[in-house]
Order: structure tokens, then C-alpha cells, then sequence
């Protein structure tokens, strides 16, 4: 069994998973948790065995954290479009935190002078 391959596959794993690739970090953690426990049945020392089977343990965990991940994104996707009333689909989409265009502003010989409003000839110095 050669170790290095092991860490370089959990480390993988890790990686793929930091990336969002969960499907190839499952197989990653897949195929190290069985190398781990193919070589733990090699090792005859019961502490460095103990050892790897944390190790083991450890990496478990991880890839049931992945796995959940990986079920709650499969939770979001949708079977079916949303059956929206025929009315709807021939507004456009409208955002509620957005304000809507600013209205054109009349543009008037009229202007407030004190509380009045005041024709703009009469206040023009000849």
C-alpha cells in the first residue's frame, strides 16, 4: 500500500470539494476511506492501527458532510416550471427593490414665487 497515494487522494478529495466538484470529491473520499481500511488490515501495531482508523473516522465524517451538501443542492432543483396564471407571464418582471424610471417632469412657463405661482414673464426684469 503506498501511503503517499493515500494522502494524495484525501487531498484531492478536500480540494474537489473546496471547488464545488462534489461528485469527483465523493469518489475521491470513496476510494481513500477504502485504501485506509485495506491498510489498516496490513498493520499489526494496535496504536499506529488506532491511528489510522481515526484517520479513517475522520475522513467518514468529511464525506457525509460533502454527501449533505451534495443532497441539499439536489433539494433546490426544480421538476417542473412553476405553473405561472397566463396574466403574469406577459408582464415583465418587475423588482420591488428597484425604483422605476423617473417620470419626464413638465416643463412650464410657471414657476412658485413665495406661495404663488407666477406667470415667468411676470418676473423677468425688463
Amino acid at each position: 500500500m503506498n501511503l503517499a497515494e493515500i494522502c494524495d487522494n484525501a487531498k484531492k478529495g478536500r480540494e474537489y470539494a473546496l471547488l464545488g466538484n462534489y461528485d469527483s470529491s465523493m469518489v475521491y473520499y470513496q476510494g481513500v476511506i477504502q485504501q485506509i481500511h485495506r491498510h489498516c488490515q496490513s498493520v499489526r501495531d494496535p496504536a499506529i492501527k488506532g491511528k489510522w482508523q481515526q484517520v479513517r473516522q475522520e475522513l467518514l465524517e468529511e464525506y457525509e458532510q460533502v454527501k449533505s451538501i451534495v443532497n441539499t443542492l439536489e433539494s433546490f432543483k426544480i421538476d417542473k416550471p412553476p405553473d405561472f396564471p397566463v396574466s403574469c407571464q406577459d408582464e415583465p418582471f418587475r423588482d420591488p427593490a428597484v425604483w422605476p424610471p423617473p417620470v419626464p417632469a413638465e416643463h412650464s412657463l410657471f414657476f412658485l414665487q413665495g406661495t404663488s405661482i407666477v406667470p415667468m414673464e411676470a418676473t423677468c426684469i425688463h
